[in-house]
């Protein structure tokens, strides 16, 4: 009895238009550079990213923090109610506190 192979093998080279669907849809517009024009000069005069159309600013460093629920449940209501992200609430209070404390 011959035992068959039952995985088949590698093909050498991809099919032509293997990869299509990958570049018909870009690259994710959270890991774009920000192109010129994309930030706009608030009121303080610092540069404050914003978004225009569909594409998204980014922000190259991401941290997280613990909460706890009650905490959470305002953020996401205050975010809510403001039509912003929770991010953009967290950004203004960052923001906020740093310059309380002049750093």
């Amino acid at each position: 009895m011959v035992k068959r192979q039952r995985i088949a093998k590698k093909p050498s080279t991809p099919p032509p238009g293997a990869d299509d669907w990958v570049k018909q849809g870009g690259i994710d517009p959270e890991i774009e550079a920000p192109e010129e024009g994309e930030s706009e000069t608030n009121q303080q005069g610092g540069d404050r990213p914003t978004k225009t159309g569909k594409t998204a600013v980014t922000f190259p460093h991401r941290i997280s923090f613990d909460t706890d629920t009650p905490q959470y449940k305002r953020l996401k209501r205050a975010a809510f109610e403001e039509e912003r992200s929770m991010n953009e609430v967290i950004r203004e209070a960052v923001e906020q506190w740093l310059k309380a404390h002049n750093y």
